[in-house]
């Protein structure tokens, strides 16, 4: 966790000060008038095409087996992420998010978006850097928040915190989606436990950015299948067999790992493969500041045919 401070600013002069005041009340008003919500559900890439192998264990034995990471092949300059201007407020925090992610711990930093901007899991798994009056917080998005307009942001107890007190009940917020969060996670997976050789389905956490593709093939070889996610953040494929495979998991920016012996055992499984690494993919940082943009439908999620850093927030 890499906190910003924020600075303090003083205002010398009267008249600043009450139309600050003003500025306050309105909105309060503003918030105020929205209807409150019904629910919430409680829930670096490498520089070239390099490949490198690492150790993942199997899901049906420790014996080692391979996976590889492959990074993109750009090495242009990232763009910076856009920062959206919103609203957060807090949630009690359960298990049962909307990402399916399991034993998140309750204490943990998390964030759940809009309907809108949560699409079909598409944010899933991947962080937000989310500065507040107070200070600033990076919070892994586990859920959706079906009555909250696109800008607003609900908070587990814990990262709300982080930024006011929760006696204010609502803070004024600027967000904006991480590229590759360090240190790199290690990828890990489950198969849904209702999963058969007419039906599969798997669940991926772990990854730092959002996930783009998943596709599977049977570990002997063969075609590679590609999965269609659910809004449960699911990744499923009819007729794909019995048995053991291999994965194929991509994410937003190009980032790849192939996962090996996958079978229908269930229970989550670590596999000691990163998506990305922890060296800075890119020789020259940007130079442009982010931009601030108005909540959109589209404000933190990512498009399946654009990678996050050139996206931007619109319709």
């Amino acid at each position: 966790m890499h906190r910003i401070p924020i600075n303090q600013r003083h205002f010398r002069s009267g008249w600043l000060w009450s139309a600050i005041g003003l500025v306050a009340i309105a909105g309060v008003a503003v918030w105020l008038t929205r209807p409150e919500p019904l629910h919430c559900d409680t829930p670096n890439a490498l520089a070239t095409s390099a490949t490198s192998n690492v150790l993942v264990q199997s899901a049906t034995s420790r014996t080692p087996v391979a996976a590889t990471s492959i990074g993109p092949t750009t090495t242009a300059a990232p763009a910076p992420q856009p920062v959206v201007s919103g609203e957060a407020r807090f949630y009690s925090f359960s298990q049962g998010v909307s990402c399916s992610f399991p034993g998140l711990p309750m204490d943990g930093f998390y964030v759940g978006m809009s309907t809108p901007e949560f699409g079909k899991a598409d944010p899933c798994g991947a962080y937000l850097d989310i500065q507040g009056p107070r200070g600033d917080v990076r919070a892994l998005i586990v859920d959706r928040c079906p009555a909250c307009a696109p800008g607003q942001l609900d908070l587990s107890v814990a990262a709300f915190t982080q930024l006011a007190d929760l006696s204010d009940g609502v803070a004024k917020v600027r967000y904006s989606v991480v590229r590759d969060p360090e240190p790199p996670p290690e990828l890990s997976y489950q198969v849904k436990p209702d999963s058969t050789r007419s039906w599969f389905a798997i669940l991926f956490s772990g990854a730092g950015n959002p996930l783009r593709e998943v596709a599977i093939r049977p570990s002997g070889g063969g075609a590679w299948q590609n999965l269609t996610r659910g809004i449960d953040n699911y990744w499923s494929v009819s007729g794909a067999g019995s048995g053991p495979f291999d994965a194929r998991v991509t994410d937003v920016h190009g980032n790849q790992a192939e996962v090996n012996g996958i079978t229908m055992a269930p229970g989550l499984r670590p596999t000691g493969a990163r998506l990305y690494s922890a060296t800075p993919p890119f020789a020259t940082p940007a130079t442009t500041q982010p931009p601030v943009t108005v909540p959109t439908t589209l404000a933190a999620a990512p498009s399946s045919s654009s990678n996050l850093s050139s996206a931007s927030c619109r319709r």
